[in-house]
């Protein structure tokens, strides 16, 4: 009897000890499958996977962001200035080929210099006489009497018939000096990209200046340039002045010797204008 309780007895640790094993395994298996369960897929974060889904209606929740809107403001960057170029010569021309009419009359200079003048501006290319007569029509009606004593055509209404008809701003200066009246001839044609208009021969004839040479850009150097020579449209062409000689073709650069003899200060025979007489006046774009 005691040979069989000792037998029953090492049967029953033996069972015991097996199962004790077994829930040691089975213990170690769910701690496993928790672990993978809580930390996703291969390689994801545990915090990432195991973050709970926001309720919509939960007031707690942040909201969604938009996805059309831009997150974060696009950087932005300063505004670099364009470097101003090196000094040396410089040569602007604004003439175009197929541009040039002659006067259709001989003291219809300024109409035939304005017909000129919007013909380059653009970019219709009227080459027609009926249009140069409606343009010498618009400057008489712009033309006063303390503009020209003798009536017809006048500076300050030359530059009212530019302001009319060719889309830009005008206007009349009256310069005390030649090498004034070419600088601000040059300033004002590299500022606009126009073409400006002289009174030469003492203010009886006009010019179209079209371009210029100088030994430095006026627009990068406003105060310390020098002209030297500029580019003219004679409507006058091909004409020839017992006073002046032969003119010259369209778009013919006189240096400032040709320019010291032909654009000279007013001084008209038909009476005084005072603010005008012995001075230099041109019709520049602004």
């Amino acid at each position: 009897m005691v040979r069989r309780s000792r037998g029953r007895l090492r049967t029953l640790i033996g069972v015991g000890g097996y199962l004790a094993v077994c829930v040691i395994l089975a213990s170690a298996a769910w701690v496993t499958v928790g672990t993978v369960a809580a930390r996703g897929p291969a390689g994801t974060p545990a915090n990432i996977a195991a973050a709970p889904t926001l309720d919509v209606a939960d007031p707690t929740a942040s909201p969604t962001p938009d996805p059309t809107s831009t997150p974060f403001p696009m950087p932005s960057f300063p505004d670099f200035p364009t470097p101003t170029p090196s000094p040396g010569p410089f040569t602007i021309d604004l003439y175009r080929k197929g541009t040039f009419i002659s006067q259709v009359s001989k003291y219809a200079c300024m109409a035939g210099a304005t017909q000129n003048m919007l013909n380059i501006i653009g970019p219709k290319v009227d080459l027609t006489a009926t249009r140069q007569v409606e343009i010498s029509h618009t400057i008489i009606a712009s033309t006063t009497k303390t503009d020209s004593h003798n009536g017809g055509y006048g500076p300050a209404g030359w530059a009212i018939t530019m302001t009319q008809l060719s889309g830009s701003h005008y206007k009349l200066l009256v310069d005390d000096s030649l090498d004034q009246a070419m600088n601000d001839a040059a300033t004002a044609l590299r500022k606009t990209g126009r073409p400006v208009g002289l009174l030469s021969w003492w203010g009886a004839h006009s010019w179209v200046m079209t371009g210029f040479k100088s030994d430095h850009d006026p627009r990068y150097y406003p105060a310390n340039f020098t002209i030297t020579g500029a580019f003219i449209v004679d409507p006058y062409y091909p004409r020839h002045s017992s006073i002046w000689g032969q003119t010259l073709g369209p778009d013919t650069f006189r240096d400032m010797a040709a320019m010291t003899h032909n654009y000279i200060g007013w001084k008209r025979p038909e009476g005084r204008y005072p603010g005008r007489d012995g001075k230099w006046l041109l019709v520049v774009p602004y």
